[in-house]
């Protein structure tokens, strides 16, 4: 039986969701995904994936999104001794120093969301290059 990863993207944008989704799915790899539009949706999908014991190969995740965003969730995830070790890249238009030192001192890769869907692509393959096989 195949092992596909499953990737774990987090945003409130459901276009930008879909459009990483999309250029995913181009490259070569097979993933599965999983989709949350907020960090506490997000947080409830990892914790019954770790009690199913079939955590995501990676999470993609936004900063900026309502009810629990990006920083707090990557607070909550680094804190939980099961969730720490889930390979985690920020996937935001946010240029913001603070978000950027914040991503490094947590060692968490940051990604700035391109602005056309080719360089979508190339930013696709950098992203998945983060996932756990």
């Amino acid at each position: 039986m195949e092992n596909i990863p499953t990737i774990l993207l987090v945003d409130d944008d459901p276009d930008d969701l879909m459009l990483l989704k999309d250029a995913i799915e181009s490259l070569e790899n097979k993933f599965n995904f999983a989709e949350a539009n907020d960090g506490r949706t997000a947080l409830n999908i990892l914790k019954k994936s770790a009690l199913d014991q079939k955590l995501p190969s990676l999470v993609v995740l936004d900063i900026n999104m309502p009810i629990l965003d990006g920083r707090e969730m990557l607070a909550i995830m680094k804190s939980d001794p099961i969730l720490k070790d889930v390979n985690v890249v920020v996937f935001s238009t946010s240029s913001n120093p603070t978000d950027i030192n914040y991503c490094k001192q947590l060692n968490v890769t940051m990604f700035s969301k391109p602005f056309n869907i080719t360089l979508l692509k190339d930013v696709a393959e950098k992203i998945v290059q983060f996932c756990k096989y």
